[in-house]
C-alpha cells in the first residue's frame, strides 16, 4: 500500500512538471492539464486492490488445500447414502399416524465408540418424551440417531416399520423435525427463516409462531417487524433469542414428530422451564421428544428417560418413568431436582 501511494505522487507530480510548461506554453490547455493530472490517480486506484487480493490468495489457496484434505478424508470414511429410487420407502404421512421405536438401540458416531445403549422408546403423536442426564453423555448423539442422521451402532430403530437410515432423507424429514443447539439461521429476514421449516407460512401464522416461543415482545421492538434481517448467524440476537426463534422454526415444521435438543439452553432458568413446559403442553397432535439437563419443567412429560454411566461404560438408561414417580422414587433424580430448587433460591 506504501509502494501504491509513493507511485501515485510521483506519478502525479511528475504529470504537473510536464503539463505546466506546456500550458506556460499554450501547447495544453488548462482542462486538459486537470486530466492528465487525474489520469494517475485513477489508475492506481484500479491497481490499489492488488496487493492484498495477492496476499488474501495465497492465504485461500492455504485453506483449500485444508479443505480439500477434510474432503477426501470424510470420503474415505463416508457413509452409504440411500438412493430415493431403490430400497424401502415411507407410506404418506396421511395415510397414517407416525411412530418411531427403538428397541436395544445403541448410538455413537462412525468410528467412534458407543456412547449410549440399550435403549427402548416410542414416540408417536400425542407422546411427550424427555431425555435426560449430565451433559456430554450422549443426549444429542441419540436425537441424531433418532433423526436418521446418524445410523444406529446396535439395536432396532424404526420409522413407520422402516429403518430411517436406508430411506432418502427427505421422505424422513415430512415425518420428523430435529431442532439441534447450534442449527444455523440464516442471513435473512425473521418471516424467510420460519419459511425454512414450511415455505408456505404466512405473516400471521409466523407471528402467532413466535408469539408461542415466548418472542412476541421482541417481534414489537423489531423495527421492520417481520422483515427485520437478523444478521449472518443472528449475530445481532441474544442466545436466548437466537433459541427460540430456532423454536418457532421447528413449530412451523409439518412433522408430526418433533425432536427438541436443549430447548432452554441460553434461558434464564424461570424462562426456561416455562417454555419446556409450553412444548410439552402444545399442540397435542404431535409427538414431542426433547433432552435436557434440567429436570423442574418435566412434570407434563408422560414418560422421563434417565441415562447415566457405570465404569467408564457407556450410557444407558438407569431409570424411567413420570416425573412425579421418579421424584418420589428415585433418589438420584430427587437429588438433582433439590439442587435445581436451591440454585433459583
Amino acid at each position: 500500500a506504501a509502494v501504491d501511494t509513493l507511485a501515485m505522487g510521483l506519478a502525479v507530480l511528475g504529470a504537473v512538471l510536464v503539463g505546466l510548461p506546456a500550458v506556460a506554453a499554450g501547447t495544453l490547455g488548462p482542462v486538459w492539464l486537470a486530466v492528465i493530472v487525474l489520469v494517475p490517480l485513477s489508475a492506481f486506484e484500479a491497481t490499489a486492490n492488488l496487493g492484498p487480493a495477492s496476499v488474501q490468495l495465497v492465504t485461500s489457496a492455504g485453506a483449500a488445500v485444508r479443505i480439500i484434505e477434510l474432503v477426501d478424508r470424510a470420503e474415505a470414511t463416508a457413509l452409504p447414502t440411500p438412493d430415493s429410487a431403490q430400497g424401502p420407502r415411507l407410506s404418506s404421512p396421511s395415510q397414517g399416524a407416525s411412530r418411531l421405536r427403538a428397541r436395544g438401540l445403541a448410538v455413537g458416531w462412525p468410528g467412534g465408540p458407543v456412547v449410549a445403549e440399550g435403549i427402548d422408546l416410542d414416540l408417536g403423536p400425542g407422546d411427550r418424551l424427555a431425555v435426560v442426564g449430565p451433559s456430554g453423555i450422549g443426549k444429542t448423539t441419540l436425537l441424531l440417531t433418532l433423526a436418521g442422521l446418524l445410523p444406529p451402532r446396535a439395536g432396532e430403530l424404526t420409522l413407520d416399520g422402516v429403518v430411517p437410515w436406508s430411506v432418502p432423507r427427505d421422505q424422513v424429514a415430512e415425518r420428523v423435525t430435529l431442532t439441534q443447539e447450534d442449527a444455523h439461521i440464516f442471513d435473512t429476514s425473521v418471516l424467510e427463516n420460519l419459511r425454512v421449516a414450511r415455505g408456505t407460512v404466512t405473516p400471521q401464522e409466523a407471528t402467532a409462531l413466535l408469539q408461542r416461543a415466548g418472542l412476541g415482545t421482541w417481534l414489537a421492538t423489531l423495527p421492520e417487524g417481520l422483515d427485520t434481517v437478523v444478521g449472518t448467524d443472528a449475530t445481532a440476537l441474544s442466545g436466548g433469542e437466537r433459541r427460540r426463534l430456532l423454536l418457532a422454526r421447528a413449530l412451523a415444521a409439518p412433522a408430526p414428530l418433533m425432536l427438541l435438543d436443549e430447548p432452554g439452553e441460553h434461558l434464564d432458568t424461570a424462562t426456561a422451564d416455562q417454555l419446556v413446559a409450553d412444548l410439552l403442553t402444545a399442540d397435542s397432535s404431535r409427538g414431542v421428544l426433547l433432552v435436557t439437563h434440567r429436570l423442574s419443567a418435566l412434570d407434563c412429560a408422560h414418560e422421563v428417560l434417565v441415562l447415566g454411566t457405570q465404569a467408564r461404560g457407556p450410557a444407558r438408561v438407569r431409570a424411567r418413568g413420570t416425573h412425579a414417580w421418579l421424584s418420589e422414587h428415585d433418589e438420584g433424580y430427587r437429588w438433582s431436582l433439590e439442587q435445581e430448587g436451591a440454585g433459583r433460591a
